[in-house]
């Protein structure tokens, strides 16, 4: 199956780039664009003269680092709800046992 792609225009620090992406991902890329936009403008905004390059690498590093916590957070949730899961099946099974135990 094809799938159709588009191509969008979108702005990091001023400079324009053409980006070709699947149709119903248009609007995602668009939002990443704005928050990459933003994250490198606030190293931009800091007032320290930093090549662009060295800008967008400490841009990719932070937000790779916030990706990693949200992850380990998303994971450590998921992993409790897991466990409150298990337990709450174990006391319905014992309930059902003794239920079953008595008739």
């Amino acid at each position: 199956m094809a799938v159709n792609k588009q191509t969008i225009h979108i702005s990091v620090l001023g400079k324009e780039f053409a980006v070709s992406c699947p149709e119903d991902e248009c609007a995602a890329l668009s939002e990443a664009a704005r928050y990459v936009d933003a994250r490198m403008q606030e190293g931009h905004r800091a007032g320290k003269p930093v090549a662009v390059e060295r800008n967008a690498v400490m841009a990719a590093l932070n937000m790779a680092y916030e990706l990693l916590r949200l992850r380990e957070q998303s994971t450590s949730v998921s992993e409790d709800w897991s466990k409150r899961i298990h337990v709450l099946a174990d006391r319905v099974d014992s309930v059902l046992r003794e239920e079953f135990e008595k008739s």
